[in-house]
């Protein structure tokens, strides 16, 4: 079984629930986006299509409620999401799941459902593949961070002697 890909019994009730749970990565938890932040809307949007977002937006919302985990259920979740009710591995909802996971934002162990809390930064690669605005835009907003986190390294004059 494949990490983006989940056993066929845990798809097999496509009117139930799937099971989720948070992915524990302590460096992102503490270094990365929720989900509704606006890094996530201006960045990753364009990288993981409209539903994936909305998607794991919902999850977010759903660790506000149960942080330990919670049973997400699958025909209201996709209908909410404009998404119809899943037909099959193929549906728009499960295609949805499997962005995430290829983008390792989520994975399948076993019939669970593990999502991550918080969305890592970019890669090089990914912001490549960005329009030149938003490529321009995280540039200025890396540089906006690093400001404000390490003022030494963008202007040394701020170095105490």
């Amino acid at each position: 079984m494949s990490l983006c890909s989940p056993d066929t019994s845990a798809l097999a009730p496509l009117d139930g629930s799937i099971p989720v749970m948070a992915w524990s990565d302590p460096v992102i938890d503490q270094l990365g986006h929720d989900p509704r932040a606006t890094y996530v809307e201006e960045f990753w949007l364009g990288i993981l299509g409209p539903s994936t977002t909305w998607l794991l937006r919902r999850v977010a919302a759903g660790f506000d409620a149960s942080p330990e985990g919670f049973l997400l259920p699958v025909v209201d979740t996709a209908r909410a999401l404009g998404l119809g009710a899943p037909s099959g591995k193929q549906s728009p909802f499960i295609r949805s799941i499997t962005r995430a996971c290829q983008f390792r934002l989520a994975r399948w162990e076993g019939e669970v459902l593990s999502v991550r809390r918080k969305f890592p930064p970019l890669s090089q690669g990914q912001v490549r593949r960005l329009p030149e605005s938003l490529q321009a835009a995280h540039l200025q907003w890396q540089h906006t961070q690093l400001a404000h986190t390490h003022p030494e390294l963008v202007d040394p004059s701020t170095t105490s002697r």
